[in-house]
């Protein structure tokens, strides 16, 4: 089968790999759409460290094509992929933080993931969507469920005012994450027009091109909940505080290179509230992830316009360079192996 590798900072290669065979408890699935997301093009850039020989994809769209013994799950079954492992034994693990394992490992960042014709995985990852739901709209399971978990871990209350720093796909789906967590307004920065447009249509009450326009447009400290989506080396906390009301709450779910500076005396006076989210967790009557899908068949008309960019697994190069260029319009590019 054909798959994409790291072979160095900035570079990956198509090469051919042993189709994969399942174990007892595992799937294999044919991959039919994989996304590419910032932490990808982080680890691709080289500043997450060595990942030569890594194979990336965490957001996953497939079909069932062989399954282990053990599994009931049947071949042809329209699926999302969970992407993470972890011990199963310690007490995060039985409260549900699989995200917060010590020994977790997530399929595309620490192991082999799903930018190829086949992967093979534990059935318990796997997520069964309808199958008559776009593959494309599938693979966008897994930033729902980052967008999900920011919103859960946020505390978003009903009628709060909320604001979205950030116009890619996690600050995006946020604003649907946000909404049915009963938020009575979302505001958001987007630097480019495609993203402004698609933020109104999938529901923000405003639209900014910069925190300085959000702040003489909604108000100074006047949001109960902001979560950032931006990370790299932006001052998107310290533009948080800006907005974050007395009280209120900054989810950090952007992916920083470095130590990002947040402004110390005004979390202190006006008793602010920074909340880490990673991935997604099973800690609640419904997790995250499964949350997540339900929403993808309760915006299936309105999400496939999130998807501006499809290549084949032989374009990997290119689809990457797509990716990292927001001027090309691109929101979220998937790979369809």
């Amino acid at each position: 089968m054909k798959a994409a590798v790291y072979s160095g900072p900035g570079q990956l290669n198509v090469v051919d790999r042993k189709v994969p065979e399942p174990a007892a408890g595992w799937v294999r699935i044919g991959v039919s759409a994989v996304g590419i997301c910032g932490s990808d093009l982080h680890i691709f850039g080289g500043t997450l460290g060595d990942v030569t020989g890594l194979q990336p994809g965490h957001e996953v769209a497939g079909v069932i094509d062989a399954v282990g013994e053990g599994v009931t799950l049947a071949s042809g079954t329209n699926v999302a992929l969970e992407p993470i492992t972890a011990c199963g034994h310690c007490h995060q693990c039985a409260t549900g933080h699989r995200n917060r394992c010590a020994q977790h490992r997530l399929f595309g960042v620490t192991a082999r993931g799903g930018m190829a014709e086949y992967l093979s995985v534990p059935a318990d990852c796997l997520h069964v969507l309808p199958a008559d739901l776009n593959r494309n709209v599938v693979a966008l399971a897994e930033p729902m469920a980052v967008c999900v978990r920011g919103a859960r871990r946020a505390r978003i209350a009903l009628g709060d005012r909320v604001a979205v720093l950030g116009g890619g796909t996690i600050g995006l789906l946020s604003v649907l994450a946000a909404r049915e967590s009963g938020a009575s307004e979302v505001f958001v920065t987007a630097r480019y027009p495609h993203q402004r447009a698609l933020a109104e249509a999938l529901g923000a009450t405003r639209v900014f091109g910069t925190i300085e326009e959000m702040v003489q447009g909604a108000g100074p400290e006047s949001m109960d909940v902001v979560i950032e989506t931006v990370g790299g080396k932006s001052d998107a906390l310290t533009e948080a505080v800006s907005v974050v009301a007395r009280g209120g709450t900054i989810a950090m779910l952007g992916v920083f290179e470095g130590s990002p500076r947040i402004p110390g005396l005004p979390f202190a006076d006006r008793e602010l509230t920074l909340v880490g989210s990673y991935c997604y967790a099973r800690d609640s009557r419904l997790g995250d992830f499964a949350y997540a899908t339900s929403l993808l068949s309760k915006y299936r008309s309105q999400l496939p316009e999130l998807v501006t960019h499809r290549f084949k697994l032989d374009e990997v190069s290119r689809a990457f360079a797509t990716a990292g260029d927001k001027k090309s319009g691109s929101i979220k590019v998937q790979i369809e192996p």
